[in-house]
């Protein structure tokens, strides 16, 4: 009997000894963690960083990629706790300063951000990510010079940085220097040619460019890359409502926000292309919801929004030309597809309302002259009529509301 529980003792020993030879590290975990996301498996692997904690509490680098896969499912308070806590553990983790810096920066919060890209750097000069990271903040707050000079400190520590090239044109194009900021977004595209960041950031620089048809196909090839890529949408709607087509721009700006129901920028955007088709209660939703987000709209659009939906209030705007040959050869002109508003600005001898598109604003009955009020109730909206003649010349009216 007395052998037989020494031989229990002994292969319980054995047992033990095995299992605690087959534990693993909190390093190994770590290594685990970064194998099973590289796999596509990133819940097994923020199991395998929480098991590294509890076998090492103080081994900072588990809470700093445990935190990172936080941060990559926009769980950015838990993550900014985790990088938190490797540096307390590691002051000088320059991996943890910039990792909590990007954190910091997706919550919006741009100058802690920025404090923590340059403790990173402070730690590690040579942190070409770093360097980077803090570029792009330091465009976000306008400071473009600052911005350039990261960027280009980036590039010489890593020459094959894609990013670092598309962060050094958002900063020229910051800067309005759009043929410098194409030059960088190709360098990106060239070095990484799916990059959908810098495909988009190209567009939107041909956009301001009134490179409209070219802006389309960056963001189309953007969107075939990533269909969940909301900034590619919203930036397709963009192209299209400045080249004119709003009828175009809208299932886009819907798409967007299909994607991203709170994302206000797009709220914005929509409410303003609803205004131009005339639907003003679809664009007082739209801006109440940029609001209801985070946007403050215009206080001069809500008020414009707030007559547009009173019944006593019109809207027109108005060409002014010296004769009626003039004023036909613009009707033939909106006939063929021109704005009305491009043609206002481009020929109407009223220069008060030209550079506003030729808009009159809202009125009531009884504000303006009669004959104006006469030729615009007799149209719907969107409607434009034949040549009124005044004692200023030629009138041609579109009615908005």
């Amino acid at each position: 009997m007395k052998a037989l529980a020494t031989t229990l003792i002994f292969s319980l020993l054995f047992i033990i000894i095995a299992a605690v030879a087959r534990a693993q590290t909190a390093e190994e975990l770590n290594q685990k963690s970064m194998t099973l996301m590289a796999e596509g498996k990133p819940a097994e692997a923020i199991e395998a960083l929480k098991q590294a904690v509890k076998v090492d509490s103080n081994y900072a680098t588990s809470y700093v990629n445990l935190g990172f896969l936080y941060y990559s499912n926009g769980m950015l308070e838990q993550a900014t706790a985790l990088y938190t806590k490797a540096i307390e553990l590691e002051p000088e983790n320059a991996l943890a300063h910039n990792n909590i810096g990007a954190a910091f920066l997706a919550g919006r919060n741009i100058k802690r951000a920025i404090y923590e890209y340059k403790l990173a750097l402070q730690y590690k000069p040579d942190y070409a990510e770093a360097h980077n990271n803090l570029s792009y903040a330091l465009n976000s707050i306008g400071a473009t010079d600052l911005a350039i000079d990261e960027a280009r400190k980036a590039i010489a520590l890593r020459p094959e940085y894609a990013r670092a090239y598309n962060n050094l044109g958002m900063a020229f194009h910051s800067k309005g220097e759009f043929d410098e900021a194409v030059r960088q977004f190709q360098k990106a595209l060239e070095l990484s040619p799916d990059l959908v960041v810098a495909l988009n950031n190209l567009g939107t620089t041909y956009r301001f460019q009134k490179k409209f048809d070219e802006s389309i196909k960056l963001h189309q090839k953007a969107i075939a890359l990533d269909t969940l890529n909301v900034e590619s949408y919203n930036s397709m709607g963009l192209a299209y409502m400045n080249k004119g087509d709003l009828q175009a721009a809208l299932p886009w700006f819907q798409k967007a926000l299909a994607i991203a129901p709170t994302y206000a920028i797009t709220h914005n955007n929509i409410s303003f292309v609803y205004y131009d088709l005339f639907n003003y209660s679809m664009a007082m939703q739209h801006a109440k919801a940029a609001e209801r987000y985070g946007m403050k709209m215009s206080a001069d659009y809500m008020e414009d929004l707030q007559k547009a939906l009173d019944p006593d209030y019109f809207r027109a705007r108005h060409i002014l030309v010296k004769s009626e040959s003039e004023a036909q050869v613009i009707l033939t002109d909106f006939g063929r597809g021109t704005r009305f508003s491009e043609l206002a600005r481009a020929k109407s001898l009223d220069r008060n309302t030209a550079a506003k598109g030729g808009d009159l604003g809202y009125f009531k009955k009884g504000d303006i002259l009669p004959e104006f009020e006469k030729a615009i109730a007799v149209l719907r909206v969107g409607q434009v009529s034949k040549a009124v003649k005044t004692e200023r010349g030629f009138h041609i009216f579109q009615r908005l509301k």
